[in-house]
């Protein structure tokens, strides 16, 4: 599984509603955190763009990224690590690794400089 796209349900703060609430969205499996967790990625639109962070949101145009079957440009937002449960993890989009091995290999460079700077930072 790791490498590929999937769509899971994912936890996020509702602004609007002012409460944390769920929603399927697309994620990218970067690890194995155990028998059944996985550790994932975001892959957002972001519609603020001023919560966009230049320098660790890998951006992405649909138009690159026909197997994903994004609706506008999105971001793999590399800073924002989490960890799902596989129950929460639904149906595969592509695997990302081998369609886009380029672009997967830049997203990870950016996972480890973000987790790097992150230890350095804690020290």
């Amino acid at each position: 599984m790791i490498g590929e796209a999937y769509w899971a349900i994912f936890k996020y703060y509702d602004s609007s509603a002012h409460k944390m609430a769920f929603k399927k969205r697309p994620v990218l499996i970067i690890g194995q955190a155990d028998e059944s967790d996985y550790v994932i990625l975001p892959i957002s639109r972001v519609t603020h763009r001023e919560h966009i962070d230049p320098k660790y949101d890998f951006e992405m145009l649909a138009a690159d990224y026909p197997k994903l079957s994004l609706s506008a440009t999105s971001y793999i937002r590399t800073h924002k690590q989490s960890v799902a449960n596989i129950g929460e993890l639904a149906n595969q989009i592509t695997d990302f690794k081998n369609e886009y091995p380029d672009a997967y290999i830049d997203v990870i460079s950016l996972v480890e400089e973000f987790q790097k700077n992150l230890i350095e930072d804690a020290l």
